[in-house]
């Protein structure tokens, strides 16, 4: 069984802020320039690759016809990029260590 634990933004930012040792405004600007970089990079189908953290890769998904399951009507939905994230060596074996 996984836990999963859902942290909002604000927890994150204020989380981020105490570990960085700053404010809540400059955590909160590091995460926005995080976004963009991503955004940037991802939004063209690249993948942005964080030596020892991870990679981000965009993945296209083509506009197509599905059924709702609720109402059981066709929609047509529209192209999207999603982001993936595989995480690297390091911070696999880092997690596995701290539990």
């Amino acid at each position: 069984m996984t836990n999963l634990y859902i942290m909002d933004n604000k927890t994150f930012i204020s989380t981020l802020a105490a570990r960085y040792g700053s404010d809540n405004n400059e955590a909160q600007r590091l995460v926005e320039y995080l976004a963009s970089i991503l955004r940037d990079r991802c939004g063209n189908l690249a993948t942005v690759a964080v030596p020892a953290f991870g990679n981000f890769s965009a993945v296209k998904t083509d506009e197509h016809i599905a059924s709702d399951p609720s109402s059981g009507k066709a929609t047509l939905y529209p192209p999207a990029i999603t982001l993936e994230f595989t995480p690297g060596a390091m911070l696999k074996k880092h997690i596995r260590n701290e539990r």
